[in-house]
Order: C-alpha cells, then structure tokens, then sequence
C-alpha cells in the first residue's frame, strides 16, 4: 500500500529499535484503514501521487472514519517522536492534517453552541475524537502508564488515557500533560518527565430519579480503620514520597517547610494532610494580560478602564512552590499534589 511504503522509506535508515516500532505501528493503521470500505477512495483524496497538499474544505467533516483519524494520530506520533534527518512532503501534509483536524476540534467545543451540552453524544464523540488526535505515540505513554502503576504499587493496574491538557488552551502548543484514570482515580502526569503530578478522586455524577428520589455514581472506598496517628500519618507521607521516586521524581523535602493539617468529618473518619511549602517566587507570564485597580500607582499606570481606573499589563505573579498529599487514618492515599515546578501561566 502507498502509505505504508512512504512510511518505510521515510524511516528506513532508523535503528533496528526504531524499525520494529514503525512496524507495528504500520500494523495498527492497516488494521484501521481495511475496515473502511472506501479507504483507497479517502486516501487517494487526501494524499495524491504527484502533489502533496491538503486544503481547508474537509475540515468541517471533522467526523470522517475513524481509520483516518488513526492514520493522521500514529503517523503524526511517529514524527514527533522518531529522529528524523529529513521530512518528506507526506510527513508535512501529516502534520498540517493533525493541526488541522485538532483546530477544528477545539473551536467547535469551545464556541459552536451545539456543542455546550456536554451530556449529548455530539460533544462527547468530538472531545473523544480531540483527545484522541492529540494523544502522544503508544511507546511514549507506556512510560506515564508505568508511573501511574509505580504510584499505586499496583503493576497490574488497568490505567486508562483520557486526554491533554494543552498550556494556555493554545492547540498548537505540545501538550505539558496528559489526564489518566485508574478505578476512582484521575491522574495528571508531565508529557515531559513522565511524573505523576497529582492524583485525586475523580468526580462523581448526582440526579434526580421521576420519582423525586436522588442517586449518586459510587464513591471511592476509603479505609479509615485507626491505624495512625498524626505523627505516624506524618512518617507514612514522607516514606511513600521517598520511595515512588520513579513515579514523582526526586523530591528533597529537607528543603520545604511543612504544614500539617487533620480533617475529621465527626464519624471517626480523619484525613491527616501534610503540605510542604517552598519560598515564594516570581514567574513570568506567557501571556500578559491587563489588569485594573485603584491600588494601580498613577505613574505605573500604562492605561486607564472606563471609569478611569488606572491599569497595568501583569507580566508576572508570585508562585509558592508546595507539595501536598494526603492520607486516612488507616494508611490508604486519598490525593497527591507537586506544584514545585514553575508552570507557564
């Protein structure tokens, strides 16, 4: 198939490591593309034998096969994470595809009002589909699956990708991290260092049934047999922290401050958190953004608002460094939280 001969010579001078990934994964788009009827039709369309361009006309029939949606997510994959010494024309189109298609995406969930129900079908299948076209290469999420797995002690655990999260909701940025799901549990891991940088329960779901009577989705079980104490909640916190090293990177707490905290909901149910705080610091703004005070100096002033308050562009804010995680009283992890780093804002 011409597709996947492009994709051969694109990559033949790669390591025989690189050429067994390329393989399989030129395994997984023909099994996509053979259950389309048309796939000759659509590929033949989009990628024509003397030219090799796309136009803007198919974007609005973002809902095309999902074999092609593959086709553009694994074969975008290998290009972001495969060295490559030369791009060919295909992998440019490739690329344009997948921005595209991502774009498109994006706008409708965010500004096309059909898509504000999040409860129909119609946004749930566009925002599987944006996840999906925005997702990293197999091999490169295997190593988050096995921090996730790392993090709970549980190496058989069936850890679930769900999504992106793009900086600055800006699409053509790469993504900084990625949303997995384990039983209860959601967890936010760095695309870049491949650390789990929180965990926490994820949100249950509440109605109303006709007969007035309201249901809940099924909650996490938590085990609140008393078998710490603060101190020993305390110690407990900081071993686990110490030896998930490969799951949360390493972390010196020798050079945090630490806050300790104890909520008990009155049924003997008690939650012991423990915070350690760094100094406070300065980060810079991505995007500068212009805000309005009375508390605005006048000769800071850059501007002023309707009313004549003065104004400034805020070009940076102060950060606090800090890590917090959270236990019951009978030893089991309920959240995780690694704000050390200085995300862009």
């Amino acid at each position: 198939m011409k597709f996947k001969n492009v994709i051969q010579q694109a990559f033949e001078q790669e390591e025989k490591k690189d050429s067994r990934h390329i393989n399989a994964l030129e395994q997984q788009i023909l099994m996509k593309v053979r259950q389309e009827k048309t796939q000759d039709e659509e590929i033949k369309s989009f990628f024509p034998i003397h030219k090799f361009f796309w136009t803007p006309q198919w974007i609005p029939q973002f809902s095309l096969a999902l074999a092609m949606v593959m086709v553009i997510v694994v074969s975008f994959s290998i290009v972001v994470n495969t060295p490559v010494s030369a791009k060919s024309p295909i992998i440019d189109a490739l690329i344009s595809l997948r921005n595209a298609l991502q774009k498109e995406l994006t706008h409708l969930l965010g500004t096309d009002p059909t898509y504000r129900d999040k409860s129909t079908q119609k946004y749930k299948q566009a925002q599987q589909e944006w996840c999906t076209v925005s997702a990293r290469s197999p091999e490169e999420q295997e190593k988050a699956v096995a921090a996730v797995r790392e993090l709970l002690d549980r190496p058989d655990a069936d850890v679930k990708y769900e999504c992106i999260k793009n900086p600055n909701d800006n699409a053509g940025e790469q993504a900084q991290t990625e949303i997995y799901a384990v039983d209860f549990d959601r967890f936010i891991v760095d695309s870049k260092t491949n650390h789990v940088t929180e965990m926490t329960e994820k949100e249950g779901k509440w109605g109303e049934n006709k007969d007035g009577s309201k249901w809940t989705s099924p909650r996490k079980p938590l085990d609140y047999t008393p078998r710490y104490d603060k101190i020993g909640a305390e110690r407990l916190a900081r071993e686990f922290i110490t030896s998930h090293e490969k799951a949360l990177g390493k972390i010196d707490l020798s050079k945090l401050t630490l806050e300790s905290n104890q909520k008990d909901d009155g049924l003997d149910k008690i939650n012991f958190i423990f915070t350690w705080k760094g100094e406070p610091q300065t980060r810079k703004i991505s995007q500068p953004y212009k805000t309005c005070s009375k508390d605005v100096k006048p000769e800071d002033a850059t501007s002023h608002d309707a009313n004549g308050v003065p104004c400034v562009m805020a070009t940076e804010d102060r950060f606090t460094p800090q890590i917090s995680i959270t236990f019951t009283q009978g030893g089991q992890l309920v959240s995780y939280f690694n704000e050390l780093s200085h995300p862009e804002k």
